[in-house]
């Protein structure tokens, strides 16, 4: 993308380790993302094993959303706190997505993908011809989300939301050459919208705030929705030089929160009890959930922000649509109430998403 997306990291030790506090009046956010390369670099990927039971909490919120019983916000809330500070990572139940709306954009992704690449790439992204960067497609090869030296082998279609971007500022192939992919993914993102909205008290409890109390840092939330193709047999696109090992590279998201839609297994995650990279299974009717660093530097650290990377475990297609999920791009955003204290100080200064971004996200 042209736009590096926020992730305020204030040191290299990740998930919950102490970081020194960020200046962002002198944040150099290409330096950060050199470094957070580097890092990531150092990963030891090679021997990821299998999810075993309660390794990845679920988080059941049909109760609650189909009562609204504050009984039931404070059951699931409970869940989601254990997932947030010892995982990251959750499986989301009882969310009331339409099946048929989750199944509609995984087709929409293959028939996108099963297009010519010139075709693809006449609405690639950051083109000076288009006013918004980071819409559009990303071939094969691609060096950015995350940043790494070699091409990544996968290839995504982009779409994004902020102040003053809507729909119809984003990139799209006229509706005669691919009928019906607009209307899709334009339901699914305002659907993806809509769940982490109804999400926000569930968090707001977990975190022990009043049910409303994000509500005004998500008026007019920033999020890109991202279809992404894992080919079997990649190869570069535009590029003689080799791909990458992996799908996408060990990252950690910059989001409030990111709804993942997988069509198979493949997304791999830090266990930070285990100590090891473990496969996140993929559960039918759920949403893969994790949190980002937006929500682990707002709450102090308190919250995990948990390495993961992708890759194509099959001899096929593996399809992947991730939703990232964030506050106002403008929202300063200071340190919780109830995640600091005289013996825990903010570790963090009021920033705001725009003001940090820095580093890309990536599944």
């Amino acid at each position: 993308m042209a736009e590096q997306l926020a992730c305020w990291l204030n040191a290299i030790g990740w998930c919950g380790t102490v970081r020194s506090v960020v200046d962002p009046n002198s944040f150099d956010a290409a330096a950060k993302a050199s470094e957070l390369t580097a890092e990531s670099l150092t990963w030891d990927t090679r021997r990821p094993v299998e999810a075993g039971p309660g390794d990845i909490p679920t988080v059941d919120v049909g109760p609650y959303f189909a009562t609204g019983a504050r009984s039931d916000l404070d059951s699931a809330a409970a869940v989601l706190r254990d997932a947030l500070e010892r995982v990251g990572f959750h499986q989301l139940v009882g969310h009331d997505i339409d099946p048929s709306l989750r199944d509609a954009i995984l087709e929409q992704t293959r028939r996108f993908h099963d297009l010519d690449g010139a075709l693809k790439r006449s609405i690639a992204i950051d083109q000076p011809d288009h006013p918004v960067g980071a819409v559009g497609y990303m071939p094969v090869g691609a060096r950015k989300l995350p940043t790494r030296e070699r091409g990544n082998p996968n290839e995504a279609f982009l779409v994004k939301s902020d102040v003053g971007i809507g729909f119809d500022d984003n990139r799209w192939l006229p509706d005669e050459v691919l009928p019906g992919f607009r209307s899709v993914v334009q339901r699914y993102a305002m659907a993806m919208e809509a769940l982490a909205r109804r999400l926000l008290p569930v968090y707001a409890v977990a975190l022990e705030l009043e049910p409303d109390f994000f509500a005004t840092g998500f008026t007019d939330p920033f999020w890109r929705l991202r279809m992404t193709h894992y080919p079997a047999n990649p190869a570069p696109a535009d590029e003689a030089e080799p791909l990458g090992d992996v799908g996408i590279p060990p990252h950690v998201d910059t989001t409030f929160l990111t709804l993942l839609l997988p069509d198979s297994p493949g997304l791999v995650i830090f266990s930070q009890a285990r100590q090891e990279w473990i496969i996140a299974p993929v559960v039918p009717g759920a949403f893969i959930v994790n949190a980002g660093e937006l929500l682990r530097q707002w709450s102090n650290d308190r919250v995990l922000s948990t390495r993961h990377f992708a890759n194509n475990l099959t001899e096929r297609s593996r399809y992947s649509v991730p939703f990232f999920f964030n506050a106002n791009a403008d929202y300063p955003m200071h340190c919780l109430p109830s995640c600091h204290g005289p013996d825990n100080p903010p570790k963090y200064p009021p920033i705001s998403y725009r003001e940090s971004q820095g580093v890309v996200q990536g599944e």
